[in-house]
């Protein structure tokens, strides 16, 4: 028998058990002792012995449910009360991003306006270092069949259409020596690819910058964007400019 497992509670229903029958025993023999017939007298033991057990049941809820809670919020507490947070106690100095936050909960707006101004800071320096690269690889691929005052034109042109802006209504339109109606159709094709816009919205910008373009129709330049024969040209469509550009730079 593992002894560990007796606890005080069994401990105590034993001997609230014994002291019942104790009880009720003393109780028959009274009963007998007056000549009265035995099965009153058990009859007797069994009434008592309830009543014992109802008397102890209630005694053990009055004990658990009422005067123990009462007792306990008598004593004092010994164990650290945790300290609450509230408006009062937080304190001015918790920082975010360095600045001070004021109000509980909320995020200053001075940090806010200065995540926004970073966020855009990121995008447009991303945004530039796309467009330089561009327009370094329409330097390789134009610079030899357009004037130098052309280039620097061509540079701000292709600029415009980076950010998705009109180009300017004084635009002096580019005629490039020795260049084919299809180098500058690839060269609009590897534009719009390169900056992920739309190939069709590229064909008003051509027709604007290009002279030799301005006659043609919108239809016939859309459908001349990409060629399967590319390399048979000077400027071919070309899929992924930085790779390009590393190998041309080796």
């Amino acid at each position: 028998m593992d002894y560990r497992k007796i606890n005080s509670h069994i401990i105590l229903l034993l001997i609230v058990s014994i002291v019942g029958l104790t009880i009720a025993m003393v109780g028959r023999l009274i009963v007998l002792e007056k000549g009265i017939d035995t099965g009153t007298a058990n009859l007797t033991f069994v009434i008592i012995l309830g009543m014992c057990v109802i008397a102890y049941l209630i005694i053990l809820a009055t004990l658990s449910h009422v005067i123990v809670p009462w007792i306990m919020k008598k004593l004092p507490n010994k164990k650290n009360t945790p300290s609450t947070i509230t408006d009062d106690n937080v304190s001015n100095e918790t920082t975010f991003d360095g600045t001070r936050c004021s109000q509980k909960g909320k995020m200053p707006e001075q940090s806010i306006e200065e995540i926004r101004k970073d966020a855009e800071k990121r995008h447009i320096e991303k945004q530039n270092a796309k467009i330089n690269l561009f327009i370094e690889y329409s330097h390789v691929a134009m610079a030899p069949y357009i004037t130098d005052d052309e280039l620097l034109r061509l540079d701000k042109y292709i600029e415009y259409y980076a950010r998705e802006e009109p180009l300017p209504d004084n635009l002096i339109p580019i005629k490039p020596n020795k260049l084919k109606n299809p180098d500058m159709f690839h060269f609009g094709w590897n534009m719009a690819h390169y900056f992920d816009h739309k190939k069709q919205d590229v064909v008003p910008w051509l027709q604007q910058v290009f002279i030799d373009l301005q006659d043609l129709e919108y239809s016939y330049v859309k459908g001349k964007l990409h060629d399967y024969q590319t390399k048979k040209h000077i400027i071919p469509n070309i899929d992924d400019i930085p790779k390009y550009l590393a190998e041309h730079n080796k």
